[in-house]
């Protein structure tokens, strides 16, 4: 059966008369449910899922349901997965279906997107409803809605269906089919060969006992999680991921030191051009600069001539120790104050070789401040 007509089924079938039997199913460390489906494992969200209309209606029902939630969502660059302005720029210079496969999933990846799926964006039911068609888990009714072990007090509420809850949904594995992957052209899955690399930054991490959605989904007053799903564009956890102190070294040299605090992975994470970009200048009277002297904090990739996809050449990034920045302002900042900063950058485009020539799409402060002569 379509999920689309599964869910929608269930979602309004009153909760005394659920479309099938309702209820709370554990699944095993394993990923497996018990029961006919025993040899059959639940899937995590993936992209590609390619499902179309029966998605959007599908996810109708989980909002109608679900109000509270679906606002956060609504708000959320999960929902703008696929329309947010930055993208949709960077998208036009490299149209590729690879691309389309995490920021429009419902959609078929190697087509343009109808306007629906694309709005749709990352939806609830792309994260949620995981087992359709694959070892029979969505049953005859009623597509099963995926989730974490329940943390609450008591039993459950009940809903009007069927529920699998699965550990795995409560750590990395439900983010890193899309926030961990390859270039689309590399051949293997080194780290190397990584476009973006963060689930193994964080099982590297001091947090690595800690889920993505500590972070990422806090919990609200109420004990539920949140799905505002806050990221590179919330000012106070971009500020909160490092913590930095400044020293000078000498009349015209200046130490900026970033230590790790509350980010569980490298920071910065993410996308390919994500950067943190470590300054100093020299002031004069009316705070004319006269020197200055940056250095950019990122993956660093290469073309390889001849070869297929890009090759990390060095990365610079905070990890799991503190990053210590020395910069040089010149003979300027003799007898002069020196102001420093720490910010982090979206990179839009890069604009060729020099890291100082590209195109930056926003920007955040983490920390400023100024050395006396």
């Amino acid at each position: 059966m379509l999920i689309a007509g599964a869910l929608a089924g269930a979602c309004a079938a009153a909760p005394d008369a659920p479309a099938r039997p309702a209820g709370d199913v554990e699944a095993p460390s394993g990923g497996a449910l018990p029961g006919a489906a025993e040899a059959a494992r639940v899937p995590m969200p993936r992209p590609a899922r390619a499902r179309l209309g029966a998605a959007v209606v599908a996810n109708q029902a989980c909002e109608g349901c679900h109000e509270e939630v679906a606002r956060e969502w609504r708000a959320s660059l999960h929902h703008r997965a696929n329309t947010e302005p930055a993208y949709r720029r960077a998208f036009a210079i490299e149209p590729m279906p690879f691309c389309r496969a995490c920021h429009a999933p419902e959609a078929r990846p190697e087509e343009p997107e109808p306007e629906a799926l694309g709005a749709l964006g990352v939806g609830c039911v792309t994260c949620h409803v995981t087992s359709d068609g694959e070892g029979g888990l969505a049953g005859e009714a009623a597509a099963p809605v995926l989730a974490a072990p329940w943390a609450g007090r008591g039993a459950p509420p009940a809903a009007p269906h069927a529920v699998i809850r699965d550990a795995r949904f409560g750590g990395a594995d439900a983010c890193a089919a899309c926030h961990e992957f390859a270039f689309p052209t590399a051949r293997g899955r080194s780290a190397a060969e990584l476009m973006q690399s963060t689930v193994i930054e964080h099982r590297a991490s001091p947090a690595a006992d800690q889920p993505c959605a500590a972070c990422h989904m806090p919990r609200g007053p109420a004990g539920r999680r949140g799905h505002g799903f806050a990221g590179s564009r919330d000012e106070a956890l971009v500020r909160g991921a490092v913590a930095v102190t400044a020293r000078r070294l000498s009349a015209t040299r200046v130490a900026v030191t970033l230590a790790p605090a509350n980010a569980g992975h490298a920071f910065p994470t993410g996308d390919l051009f994500r950067r943190l970009e470590v300054s100093a200048e020299a002031l004069g009277p009316d705070e004319l600069v006269l020197g200055q002297a940056e250095r950019y904090l990122t993956r660093h990739f290469a073309l390889r001539p001849g070869a297929i996809g890009r090759k990390l050449v060095a990365d610079d990034r905070v990890h799991a120790e503190p990053v210590t920045v020395e910069l040089d302002v010149g003979a300027a900042g003799e007898g002069r104050a020196i102001a420093w900063q720490v910010a982090y950058q979206r990179v839009a485009h890069p604009n060729g070789v020099d890291l100082r020539d590209a195109e930056i799409e926003g920007e955040i402060r983490v920390a400023s401040g100024r050395l006396a002569p």
